[in-house]
């Protein structure tokens, strides 16, 4: 069986849940079946991350004076660099992960590879390209994967023909907590042993639900502490929301964080359970560590949370309710919904690198080993 060379195409190499995936798959791949590189459009800290036997490339998106010039006399820099690299690999397929790389499926037509996209997203994260990039997309993939099922069915009624689900996935080995490292950071925040938490992950902005921090603190009482650990995000948005949430009066204490990278684990363990509060959102890798770490989840209805959580592990609330979500949360507190955290762990563990790492081998191996 011939060995098939792979280039996978990331956008930022960064701590994303889309790239955090990927990387997930390098450490663990058949090596005997694919051989992988790696093209990133930004030098993200997870270039610096892979295994010996990957290699990697960098293609610079941030033009100089001089590849400014040479663009409007008809020399695309970043068309020529990929091309390069596709000459020296001579790669057998293109793996597009996310949307956001449009500019590679023109390029793929011409070296008559086979080209896999790998969707992370919704419709609402669509508006984020042009119409007829979404159309090429849909046009020159050999094959769609999407993270959840609700992703699927979005590119199935985007007019995608061949589409395979593959569920987000975790390395449940790095997820660790230090109990004594827990303690300093309680102490830190000035949150009390009779006080409960609640933790939040992700980028402040809209898609995330960053402005339903403030409101949800408004109808909780001070013994509660809101955590939002993720990248602030410098737009007026976050900053509206960050505002709002320095002149509440009353209600729960607020924590904005940013990100933590070192204490990530930390301050998922530390909740006592952990707040999904997306308007959309595909299948976060961050529900799969909470719940790994034994925490119930509460969350919006926004995507692939609704596929992820079963009953004895949280509750999920429709329309956006901010009200009915904290009655959620207040009966949850009060003993009158029960949650079990075995439950929990062995549903995340349902979607370990090393399980779902079978799947993704599957998928390619019947799609372009095995015919």
């Amino acid at each position: 069986m011939k060995k098939q060379k792979i280039i996978i195409f990331t956008p930022l190499a960064g701590r994303t849940g889309s790239e955090m995936m990927i990387w997930y798959i390098l450490k663990h791949f058949d090596r005997s079946l694919f051989e992988i590189t790696i093209v990133s459009f930004s030098d993200g800290e997870l270039m610096k991350e892979l295994p010996a036997d990957v290699r990697g490339f960098v293609i610079n998106k941030n033009f100089s004076l001089l590849d400014k010039l040479k663009f409007k006399l008809g020399h695309n820099p970043i068309s020529k660099a990929i091309q390069q690299i596709q000459q020296e690999i001579q790669a057998d397929i293109w793996y597009v992960n996310t949307i956001t790389l449009p500019e590679v499926y023109p390029l793929a037509k011409g070296f008559s590879v086979k080209v896999v996209t790998h969707f992370h997203e919704l419709p609402l994260s669509f508006g984020s390209i042009k119409q007829q990039d979404l159309e090429a997309i849909i046009e020159y993939s050999d094959l769609n994967i999407g993270c959840a099922a609700c992703v699927c069915n979005a590119i199935e009624l985007a007019g995608g023909k061949k589409v395979s689900l593959l569920y987000s996935l975790v390395d449940t080995s790095t997820i660790l907590a230090d109990t004594n490292r827990m303690s300093v950071l309680k102490e830190q925040l000035g949150i009390q042993p009779q006080d409960t938490v609640w933790v939040m992950s992700g980028t402040t902005d809209p898609r995330k639900g960053f402005d339903f921090l403030p409101k949800i603190a408004a109808q909780l009482p001070e013994s509660h502490h809101l955590i939002w650990v993720g990248g602030r995000q410098h737009t007026g948005f976050s900053y509206y929301v960050e505002k709002i949430c320095e002149r509440l009066q009353g209600g729960a204490t607020i924590h904005i964080l940013g990100a933590q990278k070192a204490d990530y684990y930390n301050y998922l363990a530390l909740a006592d359970a952990f707040l999904l509060l997306s308007r959309e959102d595909p299948y976060p890798l961050v529900m799969i560590e909470a719940a790994f770490l034994g925490k119930p989840i509460f969350a919006f209805q926004s995507g692939g949370v609704m596929e992820f959580v079963q009953q004895g592990m949280g509750g999920i609330v429709q329309n956006f309710d901010v009200t009915a979500l904290v009655a959620l949360m207040t009966q949850w507190k009060q003993g009158l919904l029960p949650t079990d955290a075995s439950i929990s762990k062995a549903r995340a563990s349902q979607f370990d690198a090393l399980v779902q790492l079978k799947n993704w081998e599957k998928i390619m191996t019947t799609n372009f080993l095995n015919g």
